[in-house]
C-alpha cells in the first residue's frame, strides 16, 4: 500500500487547516416535509433538522423507510446506514459502485471485471448463482450483478443500507442485507441545474436536471434529467495501441407525481442507464507454489496477488449494457390504513465479448449475450402509528425471464481444442405474502414480529453445444430442462427497549433462506441426474444493538454485535462423474461488531466515523478438488472469500461562509479494509487497502465550482481477483509449449489510479 507522504499530502492538510477562522456561521434551513405515502418524502427529509436558526443540527431527526414505513433511524431495530443526497454530492459519488467509500462493512469486489461485482455484508460472500445482498431502486429489485454500477446522475435522495437479513420485507436474495436507492421527488417550485466537468484520463461529464409543478399551484409535478460520462481509460491495449478500458455512460430519468385528492397520490419513475466499454484491465498470474508431479507444475498461489499496471494486450472486445426501469407507485389513505401499490418493469440487455486468455495471442474468446426482463407487483397495507399496535400486510408477485447465450471457445491455432456454447432460457415465478406486527407493550418496550412466506418456481432450459474439436470432430449437443418449486418461510422476532427518547436498545432473532437452483452444464466431466439441482441455503441470525442520540441531537451513535449460523451453504464440489458443481455442502459461522458515529460539532464541522469487525469462517466444507491440487481439501476454519476482518470509514466535512459571500465546503473521505481471501483455500489474498478522496467546492448564489481528487495517494494494490482456468495455459500444455499444466490461476484486476478534475454547476 503506497501511502508515502508527498507534496499532495501537505496540500490536503492545508486545505482543511487554513480555512478562515473568521468565517461567518452558516445556518441551514429546515428542509423537512410531511407528505402522504412513504415514497413522497422529499429528498432532503433525511437531512438533519435544526431546532432553530444558528443552532447545531439534530441528527436524531433522520428518517428511513427500511421497514416499509417512515421511522426515525434511531428507532429502527436493525443496523441501517444512510447516505444522503448531500453526502452523494459533497463526496462526489457518481456510481453505485462507489458506495463502500461511505459505508463501512460493505465490500464490492469486481469478479468478472468491475461490471459484475460481488457484494459482501457481514462476511456472507458467494460467487455462485444469485447474490447474497439485494439492490433496489425505490423498492424495485435489480436482478443482475451486471447492473450494480449504474449512474447516480443527481437522481438519488438517499441510500439505505440495511445490514443483516431483510428477507421478510425485501424478499429476493436479501440473505445478508438490502441496499435501497431512493430517488428524488419532484420539487414544488420551478428549478433546475446544468453541470459540466473535466478530469484527467480524458474524463468528461455533463448533466442537466429540471423540476417543478406543471403550472402554478398544480398538484402535479415533474423531474427530468439527462447525464453522460466519458472516460478515456487508465490502461492501453498494447496489441492495438488504443486505450483498453475506455468507457462511455449515458443516463436519463423522468419522474412524475401528483395528488388528485387528499387521500390519493402517485408517482411514475422511468430510469435509463447505458454503458459502452471496450475491455476490462485484467491479467492471469502464474501460481507460485504447490507443485504437483501429476501435472508437472505449481497448482496454488500463496500470498498477496500482485498489482498489475501494464502488460495488457488483448484481442479487442466490448461490454455494452442498456437497462430501463419503470415503476408506478400509488398510495391511498383509508384512515385505518394506507394502501400502497408498486408496479415495476425492468429490462436489461447485455452484449459482452472478451478475450478470455487476456493475452496478445489469439487463443480463446468468451461472451454473454441476451435480454433479461422482470416484472413485479407489490400491494401492501400499512397501519397508521398507534400507541398500542402497528402492523403491515403485503402480497408480492415477481416474474423473471432471462434468455442468454454463453460462449467460450478456442480460436486460431487453438481451435482444435473446441469450446462450448450454451443457449439458456431461465424463468423465475415468485409469489409471497409478508407482514410485520409491532406491539407497544409499554411506553418503553416493543415486541415486533416479521414474516414472509414465498412460493417460488424456477425453471431452466439449456442447449449446450460442444464445438468440433480434435477429440470430438463432430461436436455434440446436450439438452437440459428442469423445474423446481421452493417454499421458504422466514420469520423474525424483534425486541426493543427505549429507556429514554435519546436511547434505543434492541435484540433480534431472524431466519433467512435463499432458494436453490440448477447445475445446467459443466466444462469437465458429466453431471449425474441426482446432481442437476441443489437445495435452499438457510441461516439463523442473532443481533444485539444500541442507538444513542447525544449532545442535544448533534451526535448519533449506533453499534451492534451479531452472530450468523449459515447452514446448507451452496458451495463448489466435484460430482460423482468429475464435474465441478454447486451443492449444499458448506457450513459457516459469521460473527462481528459494527459501530457508527456521526457528530455535527457546530455549523462548520461534521464528522462521520465507522468501523466493523467480522470473523467469517467455514465450519464444514470438503472441497475434493483441492486434494488434486496438492492442498488440504478440508477447509474448516478457513475464512470466506472477499470477507475482510476489519473495515473503517471516515469523513471530515468543513463548511464556511466567507466574508465575500462565498460558501466554502471541503470534504475528506477515507476507507480502509484489511486483506481478503481471494480463493476458497485462503492461500491467496487480496492485499489490504486504504483509499482517500478529497472534494472542495465554492458556492455563490446559483454557481458552484468543485475541485476533486480520488485515490489521493494513488494506491495501486489489486482491488480484486478470482481463480479460474487460463485457456492460454491449457493450449500451451496441449501443444507442448510448456511442460506442465496449471488447472486454476489468479485472474487479477488492475487498480483504479488517481483521478482529479473540476466540476461547474449552475442552478436556476
Amino acid at each position: 500500500m503506497n501511502t508515502k507522504p508527498n507534496r499532495l499530502t501537505f496540500a490536503i492538510v492545508a486545505v482543511l487547516a487554513l480555512q478562515p477562522a473568521y468565517a461567518q456561521q452558516n445556518g441551514k434551513a429546515d428542509a423537512t416535509t410531511s407528505e402522504t405515502g412513504n415514497r413522497q418524502l422529499a429528498e432532503d427529509q433525511t437531512a438533519p433538522a435544526q431546532t432553530k436558526a444558528g443552532q447545531p443540527t439534530n441528527l436524531a431527526a433522520i428518517t428511513v423507510t427500511a421497514t416499509k414505513r417512515v421511522e426515525l433511524m434511531q428507532d429502527v431495530p436493525i443496523a441501517v446506514d444512510v447516505v444522503t443526497a448531500q453526502d452523494i454530492e459533497s463526496a462526489g459519488l457518481t456510481s453505485a459502485a462507489d458506495l463502500p467509500m461511505l459505508v463501512p462493512g460493505i465490500t464490492m469486489i469486481p469478479v468478472a471485471g468491475p461490471a459484475a461485482s460481488n457484494v459482501v455484508i457481514r462476511g456472507l460472500s458467494t460467487t455462485i448463482g444469485e447474490p447474497n445482498v439485494s439492490f433496489f431502486i425505490d423498492g424495485v429489485y435489480i436482478p443482475s450483478r451486471n447492473a450494480l454500477d449504474f449512474m447516480l446522475a443527481d437522481n438519488i435522495a438517499r441510500i439505505e443500507v440495511a445490514k443483516g437479513p431483510q428477507y421478510a420485507l425485501y424478499g429476493r436474495n436479501s440473505f445478508a442485507g438490502a441496499v435501497n436507492f431512493i430517488t428524488k421527488a419532484p420539487s414544488n417550485k420551478q428549478e433546475g441545474s446544468i453541470s459540466v466537468g473535466l478530469g484527467n484520463y480524458d474524463r468528461r461529464d455533463a448533466k442537466a436536471v429540471a423540476s417543478g409543478p406543471f403550472s402554478d399551484g398544480s398538484a402535479y409535478h415533474y423531474r427530468v434529467g439527462v447525464a453522460r460520462n466519458d472516460f478515456g481509460g487508465f490502461y492501453r491495449n498494447e496489441l492495438t495501441g488504443k486505450k483498453l478500458d475506455k468507457t462511455s455512460a449515458r443516463g436519463a430519468f423522468l419522474t412524475l407525481d401528483g395528488a388528485p385528492t387528499d387521500r390519493l397520490n402517485g408517482q411514475v419513475n422511468v430510469i435509463y442507464d447505458g454503458m459502452r466499454r471496450r475491455d476490462f484491465a485484467q491479467q492471469f498470474v502464474s501460481n507460485n507454489g504447490g507443485f504437483v508431479p501429476h501435472f508437472n507444475d505449481n497448482q496454488q498461489y500463496f500470498g498477496d496477488v500482485p498489482s498489475l499496471t501494464n502488460g495488457f494486450a488483448v484481442t479487442p472486445g466490448h461490454f455494452d449494457r442498456d437497462s430501463i426501469l419503470a415503476s408506478l407507485t400509488v398510495n391511498y389513505d383509508m384512515d385505518w390504513a394506507t394502501l400502497t401499490s408498486v408496479t415495476s418493469y425492468n429490462h436489461l440487455k447485455l452484449d459482452y465479448d472478451y478475450d478470455s486468455d487476456y493475452s496478445a495471442a489469439q487463443i480463446a474468446t468468451a461472451g454473454t449475450h441476451g435480454p433479461q426482463t422482470s416484472i413485479s407487483q407489490d400491494f401492501r397495507l400499512v397501519s397508521p402509528s398507534n400507541e398500542h399496535f402497528d402492523w403491515l400486510l403485503g402480497v408480492y408477485y415477481y416474474h423473471l425471464s432471462d434468455d442468454h447465450v454463453d460462449d467460450s471457445q478456442y480460436m486460431g491455432p487453438a481451435a482444435p481444442l473446441g469450446g462450448l456454447s450454451s443457449d439458456n432460457r431461465e424463468r423465475t415465478r415468485s409469489a409471497a405474502v409478508y407482514g410485520t406486527a409491532t406491539w407497544h407493550m409499554t411506553p418503553k418496550w416493543d415486541l415486533g414480529l416479521a414474516m414472509r412466506y414465498t412460493r417460488e418456481t424456477k425453471s431452466a432450459d439449456a442447449t449446450t453445444t460442444s464445438l468440433p474439436s480434435a477429440a470430438n470432430p463432430a461436436g455434440s449437443i446436450a439438452l437440459f430442462g428442469a423445474s423446481r418449486t421452493f417454499t421458504p418461510f422466514t420469520p423474525g422476532l424483534y425486541l426493543t427497549y427505549k429507556p429514554s427518547r435519546n436511547s434505543t436498545f434492541y435484540a433480534s432473532a431472524v431466519k433467512a433462506i435463499k432458494v436453490g437452483g440448477f447445475n445446467t452444464f459443466t466444462a469437465n466431466g458429466a453431471i449425474a441426474p441426482d446432481e442437476r439441482s441443489y437445495d435452499s441455503e438457510r441461516s439463523t441470525n442473532y443481533e444485539l444493538g444500541a442507538k444513542f442520540s447525544l449532545l442535544d441531537g448533534r451526535m448519533l451513535l449506533d453499534m451492534d454485535v451479531y452472530r450468523i449460523n449459515w447452514r446448507d451453504q451452496i458451495v463448489r464440489t466435484v460430482g460423482s462423474m468429475g464435474a465441478l458443481l454447486n451443492t449444499n455442502a458448506g457450513q459457516t459461522t459469521s460473527k462481528g461488531v459494527e459501530a457508527n458515529l456521526q457528530y455535527d460539532a457546530n455549523q462548520n464541522w461534521s464528522f462521520k466515523l465507522g468501523g466493523t469487525y467480522n470473523d467469517a469462517k467455514y465450519d464444514e466444507y470438503m472441497f475434493p478438488i483441492v486434494a488434486v491440487l496438492g492442498g488440504n481439501p478440508n477447509l474448516a476454519g478457513v475464512r470466506l472469500q472477499y470477507a475482510p476482518r476489519y473495515t473503517a470509514n471516515m469523513s471530515v466535512i468543513n463548511r464556511q461562509t466567507l466574508s465575500n459571500g462565498w460558501t466554502w465546503t471541503t470534504r475528506l473521505d477515507g476507507q480502509y479494509r484489511t486483506d481478503m481471501a481471494a480463493i476458497q483455500t485462503g492461500t491467496a489474498t487480496i492485499p489490504s487497502a486504504a483509499l482517500f478522496n478529497l472534494n472542495t467546492s465554492l458556492d455563490i448564489n446559483q454557481l458552484r465550482v468543485s475541485l476533486w481528487v480520488d485515490n489521493i495517494f494513488n494506491n495501486k494494490d489489486a482491488p480484486g481477483a478470482v481463480f479460474t482456468g487460463d485457456p492460454a495455459t491449457t493450449f500451451q500444455f496441449a501443444t507442448r509449449q510448456r511442460p506442465g499444466l496449471q488447472l486454476f490461476q489468479a485472474l487479477v484486476n488492475a487498480p483504479a489510479l488517481r483521478t482529479f478534475g473540476v466540476d461547474l454547476r449552475y442552478r436556476f
